[in-house]
């Protein structure tokens, strides 16, 4: 599967985009599936026309078929995640409020969706799904040199932490 990882710094924030695309065999299953579908449903109402409306859809599902894609706009004040974050693979947006993030974690254990998670009272939070340990500390060093205000807060409130990316420190 191929991904695309994407640091942008704006002027009041920074864009993080990451896409995962789908693998070729998956985009043709896609296709052939709603091809299959499409000619067993409408065979009686088309006849022969059938065929084509089933390649037709076929090639529609496959053009269409793109995979996952989360985007983490960071400002001062929030963290604003859009894309594919839950297991069903909706769109969704989630924010948090810097205010409430004590540090930022990389997570990669079974079960969970691996991916950069914001430490809050409650709980942790994903917001930045699809990336590695690599990536993840790329946008944690673009935080701290964007906003190194958030960084100190941050190492203030978690102190030294051998699992935690809190800008500043790491493993």
């Amino acid at each position: 599967m191929a991904r695309h990882f994407e640091i942008t710094e704006r002027r009041n924030s920074i864009r993080i985009s990451v896409r995962e695309d789908l693998p070729a065999w998956a985009r043709i299953l896609i296709g052939l599936i709603a091809a299959v579908a499409a000619f067993s449903l409408g065979r009686a109402l088309l006849g022969n026309w059938i065929w084509m409306v089933a390649l037709c859809i076929a090639a529609v599902s496959f053009a269409t078929a793109k995979g996952s894609r989360a985007d983490l706009n960071v400002t001062n004040v929030e963290l604003v995640t859009r894309g594919n974050m839950g297991r069903r693979g909706g769109r969704a947006t989630q924010i948090v409020c810097t205010g409430d993030v004590g540090g930022l974690e990389f997570r990669d254990k079974t079960g969970q969706r691996s991916g950069l998670y914001a430490l809050t009272v409650r709980r942790a939070k994903c917001v930045l799904p699809f990336v590695g340990y690599a990536e993840a500390m790329e946008v944690v060093r673009a935080i701290q040199t964007k906003y190194p205000g958030l960084a100190e807060i941050w190492r203030a409130e978690t102190g030294p932490s051998e699992d935690a990316i809190t800008p500043g420190l790491g493993k």
